[in-house]
């Protein structure tokens, strides 16, 4: 076990020991997954636990994940695996500010550049530092934060970031810097994100901007997209996505390749744009989904749609079912289709 493993359990597990209430939760997700020549199935076990009040507070949250059928490893896969995803303790520093220590999972504006990707099976991008929130502006919410990874010979980079956020006459705006040094290879990479958000007569309106340097090699990424509640049960949204020269991918961002969806959309390499529209309705404890997305490169090398279908059911307060399909033209020869239905039990 690494040793900023170690410092995180023992600063969580001393924390926690001068605090008596505690909050359990779990959530099971069992996702089939299907494509068109193979079939998978996944299971997640999340189970936290918090202690504390106002004043000092801990939480503890392991995942254990499967793949269910398998007997032994396949192409250096595991079949299970234990893994600590959060073990934090914060406290309360004079009521001007909050101090968080440990391995955390952060979500900061839109999570294109820090998001903890929730989709996949393991920990998603998790975080082993400090977090410190600011809280003696009233109009603002300010979050600076410093994370440490030290794998000898391999890997060992440290990562700072400043997160603001605020809301100004109904104009919500979010802004991350985050620099990452990293020592074996000597490189430096910088990412900045300015996430805004406005709602005018029924319409949600967002936009953002996003740029990655990485010793020299630039991506930047525009997004404009809007959405609009029809009635009660039904809300229709678009979206436009204007990706620069070299693309834009960061794997701490909440979405990868073939995340989200399932489908290759992503993650760009190249100039391009996704263009994407759709809408939900809910009946009662059903909802029903669908998104359109047409994908296309600057130089038109590349132009395919993803369609992304859902059908959505709440059994409890904590537990649903969802069923997912989603469908790719990318290959010019074949249709790629994927299938996959996720149950989540809590309590």
């Amino acid at each position: 076990m690494k040793k900023n493993l170690h410092f995180v359990l023992a600063l969580t597990l001393g924390l926690a020991t001068t605090v008596s209430a505690q909050d359990w939760s779990v959530d099971s997700r069992t996702r089939v997954n299907s494509t068109d020549d193979a079939m998978s199935t996944e299971q997640r076990v999340r189970t936290a636990v918090d202690f504390g009040g106002e004043a000092v507070s801990a939480h503890v949250e392991l995942n254990s994940a499967a793949t269910l059928g398998r007997l032994a490893t396949t192409n250096g896969t595991q079949d299970f695996s234990l893994t600590v995803r959060e073990a934090y303790a914060t406290t309360n520093v004079m009521d001007y500010a909050s101090l968080t220590a440990g391995r955390m999972a952060l979500n900061f504006g839109s999570g294109r550049i820090l998001g903890d990707n929730d989709f996949v099976q393991g920990n998603g991008n998790t975080w082993d530092g400090f977090l410190v929130g600011i809280n003696a502006i009233e109009s603002a919410d300010i979050h600076v934060g410093y994370a440490s990874t030290n794998m000898t010979d391999f890997y060992d980079a440290t990562t700072m970031y400043i997160n603001a956020a605020g809301e100004f006459s109904g104009l919500g705006v979010n802004v991350l810097y985050v620099n990452t040094t990293e020592d074996v290879t000597a490189s430096e990479n910088t990412s900045m994100g300015l996430d805004a958000a406005y709602s005018t007569n029924g319409v949600d309106l967002t936009m953002g901007y996003y740029t990655n340097d990485n010793n020299g090699a630039e991506m930047d990424l525009m997004t404009i997209g809007a959405s609009y509640g029809v009635n009660d049960a039904l809300t229709i949204h678009a979206g436009y996505d204007m990706y620069g020269e070299n693309g834009f991918y960061l794997g701490t961002g909440s979405f990868g390749t073939m995340y989200g969806s399932g489908m290759d959309y992503s993650s760009f390499t190249y100039e391009g744009t996704d263009m994407s529209f759709g809408g939900s309705y809910a009946m009662g404890d059903f909802m029903v989904g669908a998104t359109m997305h047409q994908i296309a490169s600057e130089d038109e090398a590349i132009d395919y749609a993803v369609t992304d279908l859902s059908l959505g059911y709440t059994l409890s307060d904590n537990s649903s079912i969802k069923v997912n399909y989603a469908t790719s033209d990318m290959d010019a020869d074949a249709e790629y289709t994927k299938t996959w239905i996720s149950l989540h039990v809590g309590f």
